[in-house]
């Protein structure tokens, strides 16, 4: 862990400021608090009912949500985080609920992190912190929800090709499975859309 690098702090408060303006207050504030690792992959970064003490923003890298059945502890893989995501659970991050879900390196992984104490002293300190967490906060959760509307309103064929381009992507970095249990259907599934499409 390193404190963040000029380069990578350019990068988030450009992905931050697609949602508002910040001031040069809030920036100044921000970056003390924030650090710089990497990860490789395979790493679990959070497990499963573990309290998520970290938010992070990813550089570069790839990393999968797995959500976890809480009786049988079967894994199933229900989103990609991709370069310049914010990388959070939720319940997690922000109510310090435990985890349903485990968050897993696809890649080795560049990422900025913010504690929850010094989000929260953010918070105190800078009123508008609040406002851009929101804000972040409801495009990954409009996101998500589309993603389940597809995958309940749309049969196999049609959320194949809804998500032709982010599977041709995927379909490179990570294992079929993980892209199956993604997308709702079976391997077998996935595998015959693919040599169709």
């Amino acid at each position: 862990m390193k404190a963040i690098s000029d380069e990578a702090f350019h990068i988030l408060i450009e992905q931050m400021e697609l949602f508002m303006v910040l001031s040069t207050r809030f920036k100044t504030l921000l970056r003390p608090m924030l650090f710089e690792m990497v990860y490789h992959k395979g790493a679990r970064i959070l497990n499963f009912r573990q309290r998520q003490e970290m938010v992070w923003f990813m550089l570069d890298g790839l990393a999968r949500e797995i959500r976890v059945n809480e009786w049988s502890f079967k894994e199933r893989t229900i989103w990609f985080w991709f370069p310049f995501s914010f990388v959070y659970t939720t319940p997690g991050f922000f109510s310090q609920q435990p985890s349903q879900s485990t968050i897993e390196l696809l890649k080795d992984c560049r990422m900025i992190m913010v504690s929850y104490d010094n989000w929260q002293r953010l918070k105190r300190m800078f009123g508008d912190t609040e406002k851009v967490t929101e804000m972040i906060r409801d495009t990954d959760a409009r996101l998500k929800m589309g993603h389940q509307e597809r995958i309940n309103n749309m049969n196999t064929e049609e959320r194949y090709v809804e998500n032709k381009d982010l599977l041709d992507k995927l379909f490179c970095l990570t294992k079929r499975q993980y892209i199956a249990e993604f997308m709702g259907m079976s391997l077998d599934r996935l595998s015959k859309l693919r040599t169709k499409y």
